[in-house]
This record gives C-alpha cells, structure tokens and sequence, in this order.
C-alpha cells in the first residue's frame, strides 16, 4: 500500500516522463524520417512542376551517351569539355522530354510500337540510323539494311552459352548503344508530331506570301555619307536620371535575367619559363649527333619526337616554310636546327630525294574475306573483265550493286598513308599507269588501279623531331606560389582588385557567371571554381583553382539575383541611346539650315566621305560597311532614284542617302512556293517557340551545380 501510494503521489512526474519519452521516440522516427526525405531531396538533380529526375537517373543516361561517343569515335576514354557538352545535352533532352510528355498526354500524342519499329527496320528507317558508319556498306558508303538487320540479330540473340566473356561484354554495350538510340528515335519521332501540329495551326495565308515576295522583290544601289554621333562631343547634351528612367520602364521586359553570380578573377597563363625553353634547347642540341648518324632515323624520331616519323616523300610545296627554305641547298644527309616555330623546337634532316609524280589518281575495291582458291577465282574473274574492255569503275558498279564506283581520287604519299598502310601506299606508287592487280592492307585484300599519276617533281623525305616546349614542374611551381604570396596579402575584396596592376597580374572586374557555365572568359574546366562561388558571400577570395592551362583565383562581388536587371546596372547603354537620339538632333538641326544639293557637299561638311552599297531591300538586316539601320532598309526601297533624301537619324550616325539604281525581280510571284518557304521557315521558328513557352510556365528547379 505504501508503494502504491508513493506511486500516487509521484503519478503527475510519471505522466511528464512517459509523454516526453513518447515525444522523443516520435519526433526521433520524424526526423530519421526526415533526414532521409532531407537527403532524397538532395539528391534531385531536375524537378519541372513535381516531376524530378534523381541524380542516379541523371548520370545513367549520361553514362548512356558517354558509351555512344566511345563507340562512334573509337576513343577508351572522353575528353572534360566533351563530358561537359555531354552533360548539357542530356539535360535539355531530359527537359524537353518532361516537357513533352506532359503535353503529348493531354492530346493523345504516343508512338506506337508499330511506328517505332517502321523506323528501326520497317520501311521508313530513322535517318539517324542509315547515318550510322557501321550501317554503312564500306565499298559504297550506301546505307545497308542487311547489316543494320545482322546487328540486331547479334545483339538480340539468347545463345550466351557460345559467346565468351569478351564477346558477352561487347553485346552488353553494344545493347547499352542500342538501347539509347531506340529511346532517342521515338523522342524525336514524338517531337515531329507536336512540331507537326503546331506549324500547321498557323500557316502563312496570300497575304503573307505577296508580303514576303514584294520584301524582295525590289532592291537598291545607294551612296550615302554620314556622321557618326561620337563627332559630337558628349558635354553638348544633357539627359536627366528621368529620361534614363522613362526608357527603363519602356525597355523593361528586355531586362529579365536569371539567377547569377558576379565575381573577379585573376588568371594567370601557365607558360614555360626561359629556362624551360633552355632545357630543351639542351636536349635538341645532344640529339643532333644521334640524328646526323641513325640510318634508318625512325628510332631516333619515334623515341624522342611529338610527331611519328612519317616515311614518305613530300613535294616542295606541301612543306613547312622552314623546311623549304632548307631543302634549296640541303644534300640528303644534312642536318638543320634546332630551331623554334612558335613554342616547338625542331630538328630536321634531309633523309632522301627523288624526282617522282606528287599524287595519283586511284581506284579499288576491298574484296571479301574468302579462301585462297574462292579469292583467286573471284579476283580473275573481276581482271578478264576489265582486260576484256570494261572499265574498274562499271566492274565495280557491277559488283556492288551500282552503290560503289571505286574511285578514291587523287592521293599523295601522306594522305594515301593515313589511309591505308606503308606497303600499300609504296605498292600503289609504284604501280604502272592502268595496270589492274591485288594489294593487301592491314583491311583487307584490294583490288588496285592508278589511271593517272601527275607530272614528276622534286620530291623530299624528311626526318622531323619536334618537341614542344611547354611549363616544367619548377615554373608550375613558381608560378602557383606567386600568386599565393599575392593573395595573402590582398584577402579583402578592394586590395584584391586594386594591387593587381602593380603585381604584375591583370584583374578581371564584374564578371557575371551562371551556375551551370563551363568557361569563365578564356578559362575552361571551371566547374569547381563555379561550385565554389555559389557557395560563398560577398568579399570572399578562393584558394587557387587549376583550370587546365591557368592557375585562377576569385573574390565573389554578390549575388545577382533572378528577375529584372537594376536600372543602375542599364543606365549606361540608356544614357547613350539618349544622347545619340539627341546628338541626331543637332546634327540635323546644323544640316537642314545648309540646304545642300549634292552628297559631296554634305560630306565636306561633315568631314566624311561619299560611300557606296548595292542590293538593299525591305528584307535586309545589315547592310554592309554599315551595320543594322533598319531605317534605311525602310525607306532606300521606296526612294526615287537620283534624288538625295532628308537627313535619317540611324542607330550609329546621321545619313543623308540617295539612291543610284533600282532593280526589280524578274521572277513571276509564286504563290504556293511562296507560302511553302514561309510555312517551311515558321515551323522552325515556332518549334523553338512554342518549347520556350513550355519552359516559361514550367517551374524548373536545376540543381547540377550540387553534382558538377
């Protein structure tokens, strides 16, 4: 009894510690709960009106895209700027999709199976698959259907028992390749139909097209001269803060901007030093005893130069100016240099000349992968004819179908060689003039006919080693510790921009960047340098970013943020316009009391001279020499020829104009041409438009800037 009424009497603290107790298990599952919305919300690279693309999604279809590039240039690996411009695509695509799909749903837009696969193998094949090399028939360069099919065969089939581990990964990404251009096919094809529909619910009716015609139809010869607004001092007119203001308001719409940063920055080149040239001067200077003695000198080229060492012989006039100069009384074992063009040292040596045609005109056709004795019938067969009378090019047609003619065209020892092998361009030529025979590569067995070789000249073999001189560990290191010294002794934000001058660094001032830009200026590989600058307040100053070819350091200036620019940050090229308009005025004004009669005249009195330009008409956007005056392409058309015109306040100066010729169109009006160019040039347009739109009223979030 005692204990329960000691539990009685405690019953109120009991009650507070089992609440709280809840409370901290509840608001505990809340926050874990939280914590992972928190971080799913962190992981949202794109969200447009709700629908959001996680950065796991984001980055597949860019590895998608990344596997494409290596299998279309051959490459193992893809470049930075190429990442960048890969990561840009993928996002607008994914934008565009979104977009898209939220509109084709509302009119029922799909493509059906049906039409997916008419343009993978049906009757109407996507142009980006016929565009395809691997598509393509090697002899012809004709699109190949029956090789678009075996590929999708190979890569469909279920026999994995017989393929090895290799062959199984290829399949995989040639899947992965496939996969992404299926899924790019129908997107374009969904595309099609929403540009389809828009372009033909506004078409340009009759007088549209008479409009569009009479625009061009009559065009003008005119002199004219002028009197460009900065001869007038700009101490001679005055605008107030009112007018500045009143052109704001009325030029406002033009002044939306999207969230931005301004920073400054210092760049500064990472070039090789004096004594980085030296070294390898020093270097060039010890291989020249190597190079005057190495017979053959592909070794010593190969193992020290830049360049391969090319072994071909180059006519006078496809050689470097260096070289030429040194050919003219070189004997073939001479050595030159080194010498410096730009930033690379070279040194040469004249290996062989010769006196033998520059270029040759070449036929051939890669033959089959068939036995000795299948290949030999077929290679007889294919010369009895052309022996028999038939040209290389009908036995090619013949034999391709009439996809292929043969003809490579005119080819030199060096482009010969990038395309094929060295024992394949010696054995063309070397080949008599007409004489058909057979030559191996490393692609293949070819059937081989030079029809005409060029006229002999002089001819050079020359061994090259060329080194370019770029920035050695030392001057990288001397560079970055310079400008470390200078920032930590200019850590606030005026001191930063004002000592630059005095250090020896260029400052660049007020530089607006966006979140998702991939150069700042002449800089690249800016990404980390951006990430940073959104992440920091006015006056911070960055630790050293290397940017490719430039160590870079910033001082952030503020955000900018989205909506309209400031009037402040306008008032400038606002008070310029203003003082021109008013600048016009004078100018007139002094030009009308002088009443003169001829352009020379007016051109003595304005210190200019009488210039010329042809073809001006309604249509024109710049006349040349003179720039966008869409007041004289208003009104040159319609003036009577010979007779000078009043004085014409343009955007850059005042003119006086008088027509010298007009021509008009002999071409009869057209009226359905007519209306198919304007139809044909809207849809363009209005495709562009009507996706800007979409984007306008779409809340687009874009966090890429969190992930790179």
């Amino acid at each position: 009894m005692a204990t329960l009424e000691k539990i009685r009497s405690k019953a109120g603290l009991l009650v507070a510690v089992v609440g709280l107790a809840l409370f901290a298990f509840i608001i505990g599952d809340f926050l874990r709960s939280g914590s992972t919305f928190f971080h799913q919300r962190q992981e949202i690279v794109l969200n447009i009106d709700g629908k959001t693309v996680s950065v796991q999604d984001f980055q597949t279809k860019i590895a998608e895209m990344e596997e494409v590039y290596k299998m279309q240039t051959g490459n193992s690996s893809v470049p930075e700027e190429v990442q960048s411009q890969i990561r840009e695509s993928v996002f607008e695509s994914m934008v565009k999709e979104i977009l898209m799909q939220e509109e084709s749903s509302k009119v029922g837009f799909t493509v059906s199976k049906s039409e997916l696969s008419d343009l993978i193998m049906g009757n109407n094949i996507s142009p980006m698959i016929q565009q395809m090399p691997m598509f393509r028939n090697p002899q012809t360069g004709a699109f190949d259907k029956n090789a678009l099919i075996q590929f999708l065969q190979t890569i469909e089939s279920d026999d994995t028992q017989n393929q090895s581990p290799q062959m199984y990964q290829e399949i995989q990404r040639y899947k992965t390749f496939w996969s992404f251009f299926e899924k790019t096919i129908k997107q374009q094809k969904l595309e099609e139909k929403f540009s389809n529909i828009i372009s033909k619910s506004i078409v340009a009716n009759s007088l549209d097209a008479k409009a569009a015609f009479e625009d061009n139809k009559v065009s003008v010869d005119l002199d004219y001269v002028m009197q460009a607004y900065n001869t007038i001092p700009d101490d001679q007119v005055t605008v107030s803060e009112d007018e500045i203001a009143k052109l704001y308001n009325k030029r406002k719409a033009l002044y939306k901007q999207s969230e931005a940063m301004m920073i400054d920055y210092i760049a500064v080149d990472i070039t090789p030093s004096q004594d980085d040239f030296n070294k390898v001067l020093e270097n060039m200077n010890k291989l020249k005893p190597e190079l005057e003695s190495s017979t053959p000198v592909s070794d010593v080229v190969n193992d020290n130069s830049d360049i391969p060492y090319s072994d071909v012989f180059v006519s006078a006039n496809n050689l470097s100016a260096e070289n030429k100069q040194f050919i003219e009384t070189a004997t073939i074992g001479n050595t030159q240099g080194p010498f410096l063009v730009n930033n690379t040292y070279h040194l040469i040596k004249l290996v062989d000349k010769t006196t033998a045609p520059d270029s040759v005109k070449v036929y051939q056709m890669t033959l089959p992968q068939l036995g000795d004795n299948e290949l030999k019938n077929l290679t007889d067969s294919l010369i009895n004819e052309i022996n028999k009378g038939k040209t290389f090019s009908d036995v090619v047609k013949e034999a391709t179908d009439g996809k292929s003619t043969g003809e490579m065209g005119w080819m030199t020892e060096a482009t010969l060689l990038k395309s094929s092998d060295e024992k394949f361009k010696n054995e063309v030529f070397n080949a008599p003039v007409n004489k058909v025979f057979i030559a191996k590569s490393t692609y293949g067995t070819h059937l081989v006919q030079v029809t005409e070789k060029t006229a002999p000249v002089a001819k050079y073999k020359i061994a090259d080693i060329s080194v370019e001189v770029t920035a050695s560990s030392e001057t990288n290191k001397k560079l970055f510790n310079d400008l470390t010294q200078y920032v930590a002794k200019n850590k606030n934000l005026e001191t930063f921009k004002s000592a630059a001058k005095d250090a020896g660094y260029v400052c660049y001032t007020d530089i607006t960047i966006g979140k998702n830009d991939q150069t700042v200026g002449s800089v690249r590989n800016v990404r980390p340098l951006i990430r940073w600058a959104y992440d920091q307040k006015k006056g911070a100053i960055s630790d050293i970013f290397d940017c490719q070819d430039k160590f870079v350091v910033v001082a952030v200036e503020g955000l900018i943020k989205e909506g309209y620019r400031s009037l402040a940050s306008v008032s400038e090229p606002l008070k310029r316009e203003i003082m021109n308009e008013k600048k016009g005025e004078k100018i007139i004004a002094g030009l009308k009391s002088k009443n003169f009669s001829t352009l020379e005249e007016y051109a003595s009195f304005m210190a200019s001279s009488v210039q010329s330009v042809k073809f001006v008409n309604f249509a024109t956007n710049r006349i040349s020499g003179i720039g966008n005056e869409p007041k004289i392409t208003a009104e040159a058309p319609l003036a009577e020829v010979g007779k000078i015109s009043a004085p014409i306040s343009g955007n850059n100066g005042v003119f006086i104009v008088k027509v010298i010729d007009k021509k008009a169109n002999e071409n009869e009006f057209d009226l359905a041409a007519q209306k198919q160019m304007l139809n044909m040039n809207n849809s363009y347009r209005f495709m562009y438009q009507s996706m800007q739109i979409l984007r306008d009223k779409s809340k687009i979030e874009d966090n890429r800037i969190r992930f790179y």
